[in-house]
């Protein structure tokens, strides 16, 4: 759609095949239809606050980062370092910076604050949020770009888009001709998600991002938990009309408990003060305890809502909508069908018929499309299929403490409730045939990943959480684990107290070959199995194993220094294992050999690697002297390396005549076995392509290039997420072959 001067709403819909994009050119904005990765909307200002008697109602609303309630304080060189990113990231349209740190560390508010700052400056604003993110609305308002400085892109959770679908963005954000474009990833770890995906992003696309942790705002200089808790404490006491409230001394255990170092959590402790000072208490002081606190005004909020002193009372009781609530916060937002098959799951204690309950539900918890803060019921339009419902309780931190202290088994002073012992497991009993085969996710409930993303996340904080619901549940279903993604996998590995046969559980059913959504999460799982069983191997061929099989899962994630230091040990050891038994260990070592010329050019050492190519091939040629039909596909995978790694040194008439003989061989080896060694097949044509134009034969290369592209498309029909790299990159082959002839229209 190319929309008229001024902005106009569009519709975000999926139509047709491809990928929903939106970019800019020659002044029009461009809406493609199709399924996409992901959504657009307006980076919103500040809402409105809360009325006193909305607030009074319902005080957790008070510190969601959208209504920026209290004043924004400090970050002054993290400000100026975000401007000179936007004004000197010259010479690439796109620039990348994450910002990241624990969660209630303010980063949503940074990025809100930041986002007026830029808009003073003329720059419009956008988040992007990914497909399975309910939060967005159907209908986006499209921006004016005409007099736009630049446009900046706040993704948030970044650590939970698919990688694929984060490249896409980042690939599909670049503005031909003017608009500069800054993509800010706001994301809780850094760690092995942030190294995969940096490293796909500068060999994929070019770009170099930045990375800034988000310290703790008492290490700027004039700012301590004492003064962030009585600005939070009187702007509450304000917006709650309680007075009195700014006589409430801070805590003295505002400096003793790690936690108080969240901005988030120094906020829930001043409103917890407020609100105690309203009822004449002693405020909570104990970070458990001011969570405890404010859940139970939570409850409070319930049960008004049911009383029959109200006008028109819901008919939902409280204690069913405690269990709606931690429905929703395990689920996170769902369309209505969904919401009405993940309640009937979760089988909440009530009489009232699902569609009530979702309805009542939405009167406390209103989506995020309607107004903030409770409506009436009349309010409420009855729920149909394009509403989102089950809008979590927030802030994060407070819901995850909700699921942690509703779960029988902590010592707090807080009501367990037996039904939630079972309730995940409910939610996401394991699909018909689970076992059989690794993951597939199709036929996981559609809150799965979001449920297990939660339960991971609040089981950092909450053992018993782990204990007895998370680590029993996957241990039972290891598929929920591989479906809830790279960055999920990734947290999980990173529990101090995870077994490692829950992890080896977990790791075999990972997929064997590329995946660049898991690839990540793979490598935090195989690293952390992988150190505890070197702790207790001695054997030199099963740490061998255990070094080599690392070091692939490494590679994979982009993590080429890691994956190299790892392959460099199971060479080492191979090399002696081979000089006292080669009948045994000899094609384990051109295996390793093999695979370290390739983590050597991965690191850029193209001339270490070429010996250590050539030996893997010469040792292969003697394997298949003694057994032709075991080790000939090994030998013709050494040879096509070789072909690269002499291309990588400037040595293109000597490649050629080997890449040759790896096309011979495979085209054999695929005669035999079409499924197996067409990936082989294709990648050695496309290599072969290249080599053609770099040696002057033209011609040639684009027929060879056009028929690896053939191939791959044929491949990445077939498994998309193991050969879409391949396609791309013959695709660029391709591109280049056809504009060496000539055939320029063709190659763009």
């Amino acid at each position: 759609m190319r929309p008229s001067r001024g902005s106009r709403k569009v519709i975000q819909q999926a139509q047709a095949a491809g990928l929903a994009r939106i970019c800019q050119a020659a002044g029009d904005l461009i809406v493609y239809g199709g399924e996409e990765p992901y959504r657009w909307a307006r980076w919103p200002a500040p809402a409105s606050p809360p009325t006193t008697g909305e607030a009074r109602a319902q005080p957790s609303e008070l510190l969601r980062a959208s209504h920026a309630l209290v004043a924004f304080t400090g970050r002054h060189d993290l400000l100026d370092e975000l401007t000179s990113w936007r004004d000197t990231a010259t010479g690439q349209n796109v620039a990348v910076h994450l910002i990241h740190g624990p969660g209630g560390q303010g980063k949503t508010r940074l990025a809100g604050h930041v986002a007026g700052l830029w808009r003073q400056r003329g720059w419009v604003v956008l988040a992007a949020h990914h497909r399975r993110d309910r939060s967005t609305a159907a209908e986006f308002e499209v921006p004016t770009f005409e007099e736009a400085a630049g446009v900046l892109v706040v993704v948030d959770y970044a650590e939970r888009w698919d990688t694929a679908d984060l490249l896409t963005l980042l690939r599909d954000a670049h503005l031909p001709g003017r608009l500069p474009v800054r993509v800010l990833l706001l994301a809780r770890p850094a760690g092995t998600w942030w190294d995969s995906l940096r490293g796909r992003m500068q060999r994929d696309l070019g770009l170099t991002p930045g990375r800034r942790e988000l310290e703790p705002l008492e290490q700027e200089t004039g700012v301590t938990r004492a003064g962030l808790f009585r600005a939070a404490r009187d702007r509450f006491a304000e917006l709650l009309q309680v007075p009195g409230a700014g006589s409430v001394a801070v805590p003295s255990a505002l400096e003793r408990h790690e936690a108080y170092r969240l901005v988030l959590t120094v906020h829930m402790a001043a409103l917890a003060a407020v609100l105690a000072a309203e009822r004449g208490q002693q405020p909570p002081a104990d970070p458990v305890q001011v969570s405890q606190f404010l859940l139970a005004r939570e409850r409070d909020h319930w049960e008004a809502m049911a009383s029959p002193r109200r006008d028109r009372p819901l008919a939902t009781s409280p204690e069913a909508m405690g269990q709606i609530v931690y429905t929703a916060t395990l689920t996170g937002p769902l369309g209505y069908q969904d919401g009405k098959a993940a309640l009937a799951r979760a089988e909440i204690e009530s009489m009232q018929a699902v569609g009530q309950l979702l309805k009542d539900h939405a009167v406390c918890y209103p989506p995020a499309a309607s107004s903030p803060g409770p409506v009436s019921p009349q309010a409420v339009p009855a729920p149909h299929p394009g509403i989102t419902v089950l809008e979590p309780l927030y802030p994060d931190r407070l819901g995850e403490d909700f699921i942690a202290l509703s779960t029988p088994g902590h010592s707090c002073d807080f009501p367990a409730d037996p039904w939630a012992e079972a309730a995940p497991a409910r939610l996401l009993a394991p699909p018909a045939g689970a076992g059989d085969g690794p993951a597939e996710g199709g036929s996981m409930p559609t809150w799965a990943r979001h449920a297990v993303t939660t339960l991971i996340e609040a089981a950092h904080r909450w053992p018993h959480l782990a204990r007895q619901q998370l680590y029993p549940l996957l241990a039972a279903a290891p598929d929920l684990a591989v479906h809830a993604g790279g960055a999920a996998l990734t947290r999980l590995a990173d529990l101090d107290d995870i077994d490692a046969r829950l992890l080896a559980a977990i790791a075999a059913r990972l997929p064997g070959h590329r995946h660049i959504d898991l690839d990540i999460g793979a490598a935090a799982v195989v690293s952390r199995l992988t150190e505890n069983r070197l702790a207790d191997a001695t054997d030199p061929a099963t740490r061998a194993r255990l070094h080599e099989a690392l070091a692939i899962r490494l590679s994979y994630a982009g993590l080429c220094t890691r994956a190299l230091a790892e392959g460099h040990q199971a060479v080492g050891l191979w090399r002696r294992l081979a000089a006292l038994n080669p009948d045994a260990y000899l094609p384990l070592l051109a295996d390793s050999l093999n695979n370290h010329a390739n983590r050597l050019t991965e690191v850029g050492q193209w001339g270490e690697a070429v010996p250590v190519s050539e030996e893997a091939v010469r040792l292969r040629r003697e394997l298949v002297v003694l057994n032709p039909d075991a080790y000939l596909p090994d030998l013709a995978v050494s040879v096509n390396n070789y072909a690269l790694r002499l291309t990588e040194v400037g040595r293109r008439a000597e490649a050629l005549p080997v890449n040759q003989e790896a096309v011979r061989l495979f085209g054999e080896l695929a005669a035999l076995n079409r499924e197996a060694y067409l990936p082989n097949v294709a990648g050695s044509l496309s290599n072969q392509a290249v080599l053609l134009g770099e040696v002057g034969r033209r011609g040639e290369a684009v027929s060879v290039g056009e028929e690896a592209v053939r191939l791959y498309r044929e491949l990445a029909q077939l498994n998309r997420e193991a050969h879409l790299p391949g396609l791309a990159s013959s695709l660029n082959n391709y591109a280049l072959r056809l504009a060496e002839v000539g055939r320029r229209a063709e190659a763009v």
